[in-house]
């Protein structure tokens, strides 16, 4: 499981890292959440304590963790195993002719 962040020091962020990153985890067969967060400019996004202070990328960047946890415990769960297993073992055109 695998959620992504990318930080950088000029104004356009990490997004074309962040695409590159999901290119190359889908690549491996890594899970990777739906979410993301490029942060731009970091040096001006932290407090002196290491807090975010834009509650708006704060949020984004919480929701990239929120996911990583959920999809984890999705992809460890036993009903999500058990419907793994159903739809690997279904027909591969179970409508048929």
């Amino acid at each position: 499981m695998i959620g992504l962040v990318g930080v950088s020091g000029g104004t356009m962020g990490a997004s074309n890292a962040l695409n590159s990153l999901r290119t190359i985890g889908r690549a491996l067969h890594a899970w990777l959440v739906p979410e993301q967060a490029s942060i731009p400019e970091v040096w001006k996004v932290f407090d002196k304590s290491g807090n975010i202070k834009d509650a708006n990328l704060e949020d984004k960047v919480r929701e990239v963790g929120r996911q990583v946890a959920r999809f984890a415990y999705l992809h460890t769960s036993e009903k999500a195993q058990e419907f793994l297993r159903a739809w690997e073992g279904a027909p591969i055109n179970p409508g048929g002719e």
